[in-house]
């Protein structure tokens, strides 16, 4: 009984995943936020537009803020699709600023199915626009146990990360 145990205990480990949470709440603080401008989230783009939409469904009844949801900022090259960087930081400060925003928040989605296992990540940045300085950044994998698709697992981290935001921004 103990050797299986200790097996479930190596395998369960062994699926942990990091998370990351930043905030600075000072900086956050001192800030008047009316407006969120929050273009379309980067990553597969079999998960993009959910969870753009699912990130803004669960952001906004937490927040007072005015939510403007924007368009892609750049299109899907290679580098995105294999799990590449955030779009650029200029081009969505510059979006932001023509939405009427204080803050935009860029996001991407990525997944693993490895054998027997899956799991799905959300990452987020908040970014001041009128500074550029990045207020919060949060990365989390899904947080479950037992998932059956990749796309719920993306599904679970974007929930996690409008959370994580919705905290920040209060």
């Amino acid at each position: 009984m103990r050797t299986i145990l200790v097996f479930l205990a190596v395998a369960l480990a062994g699926c942990a995943n990091p998370s990351v949470v930043r905030v600075d709440s000072s900086a956050i603080g001192s800030m008047h936020i009316t407006r969120v401008y929050v273009p379309r989230f980067e990553g597969n783009p079999e998960f993009v537009e959910e969870s753009t939409d699912m990130f803004i469904a669960e952001l906004e009844p937490r927040i007072h803020a005015k939510i403007s949801q924007g368009s892609a900022i750049r299109q899907e090259s290679a580098d995105i699709l294999a799990g590449g960087n955030l779009a650029p930081t200029d081009a969505a400060i510059a979006q932001a600023k023509r939405a009427g925003a204080q803050v935009v928040v860029l996001g991407k989605v990525t997944s693993y199915r490895s054998g027997a296992t899956l799991n799905g990540f959300s990452t987020v940045r908040v970014i001041d626009v009128d500074s550029g300085n990045v207020l919060a950044s949060f990365h989390r994998p899904s947080g479950l146990l037992i998932g059956y698709s990749e796309h719920q697992g993306v599904m679970a981290a974007v929930k996690r990360t409008a959370e994580d935001v919705a905290k920040a921004l209060r």
